[in-house]
Order: C-alpha cells, then structure tokens, then sequence
C-alpha cells in the first residue's frame, strides 16, 4: 500500500472540558519530504503527530488517508495504513516485562513482517549501528532514559514505514546519536521507505542540519511551508 496523499478536512481536536487544540482545519500535508512541525509550547505539535498515528481520535471532522476517512474504517481496515507509519513515542510505549530486542522485534513477528529470524537480525543491525548492542537483553527499568528514548525511535523505523512521526527525538539521546540514527532513516529513504517524515522539535541548531521543509501550528491552525530554510547540511 503507497501513501498517496494525507489531509484534514474541517477537523477539529480537544481535549475533555479543554478549548480546541485545533479548529476548522483544512489541510493536505506535504509529502515526499522531511518536514519540521514548529509551533510555541502547547500549540498542539505532539497532539498533531497522534492524530496523524490514528491514536487520537478528532472531535469532528475527517482525517484522510489516500481519501479514505480514518474514523470511518473498521480495526481491520486500518491496520494495513497503520503498519505504514513509524511513531517516536517519548520515553513510553515499551513493554517493562520485554527486552530491548523483544520490544524491537515484537511488531516484526506479530504482523508477519518477517520471520523471528530475520527480525533478530534486523533489530541487532540497528542496536550494534547505534552503538547500543550491550543492551539487548535489559529490560526498560534495567537500562537509561536515553537507551529506553532510543529504542522508541529505533521501534518507529524497524518496521520500514512509509511515514514516520518524531516527537522531540533528540531529547534525551543528543544530537550526535539522533544523528545516526537519523543516518540509518536515510538509508531507508534510498530504499523508499520511510518517504514521508514528520519531526516535531524545539532543537533549531539540530534541525538546521536537516534538509527540510516547515509547517507551523498556530491559533488552531496549520499552515504550510513559508520559505526554505537557509542553512542546509545534511540531505537525506
């Protein structure tokens, strides 16, 4: 299944007995890029990243994947546009009774990616990549916050989707490991997948070493690109 195009339609968010994260909002989201979601403390960036995720539901209005409304499909009907997008959760999301390389390979094996095997392989390829391989067999509560945020990241990529969603991703691993990992999504991106990457941070010098494009979250609303940044280094 390709990722066509991603849009809201009239779509609006809250939070219960809270004023509207976003209200009203139409808009097609670029893709084929990497694009930086930039807005003030509490304007809704990691809110919008869980929209586009499926794993908040708005309050009104359409989400559309390839045309086709989210809130309107089945459980079934998702899965297949769910095992195409990467999420970066912040620190959560792992399972404490798992290991590292259990909580990687997990979606691998369950959603019949690939065979246990092959799934071993692919998560030690990262772990030893990122210099993190002595941590296999630890679980979450055995091993630091920045391994346990890296893992989260290492987790959105392993499945190769097609879009991926970073929430602060540099937090608690610095800029050097985000930009290896950031090395091995590009590789991907050479391959097609991961094509589609949506990265929500407040680190301006790390994403001034990213080639992307800028959407912005303001009042509610969420507009596009208004220039190209200046400073290029890294292109992906």
């Amino acid at each position: 299944m390709k990722i066509q195009n991603l849009r809201f339609e009239n779509l609006q968010f809250s939070y219960e007995g809270q004023d509207p994260v976003f209200e009203n909002v139409d808009f097609d989201f670029p893709l084929q890029k990497i694009i930086w979601v930039k807005a003030s403390t509490g304007a809704g960036r990691s809110t919008l990243l869980q929209l586009m995720a499926g794993l908040v539901t708005p309050t009104k209005g359409k989400y559309l994947l390839n045309d086709q409304c989210v809130t309107e499909m089945s459980f079934e009907e998702f899965l297949p546009y769910r095992l195409q997008i990467g999420y970066g959760f912040d620190f959560g999301g792992l399972l404490h009774n798992r290991t590292v390389l259990e909580n990687l390979t997990l979606p691998l094996v369950y959603h019949k990616i690939c065979n246990e095997k092959e799934a071993q392989d692919k998560a030690h390829y990262f772990l030893q990549e990122l210099n993190a391989l002595q941590f296999a067999n630890k679980r979450p509560s055995e091993i630091p916050g920045g391994m346990r945020k890296l893992t989260c990241l290492i987790r959105a990529v392993i499945t190769e989707p097609q879009i991926l969603l970073l929430d602060d991703p540099s937090v608690g691993v610095g800029q050097d490991t985000f930009v290896e990992f950031f090395d091995l999504a590009g590789e991907l991106r050479k391959k097609e997948k991961c094509q589609h990457i949506f990265i929500s941070s407040f680190d301006d010098k790390l994403m001034n070493c990213i080639e992307h494009s800028e959407i912005f979250i303001d009042c509610g609303q969420i507009y596009g690109d208004l220039g190209e940044p200046e400073k290029k280094v890294v292109s992906l």
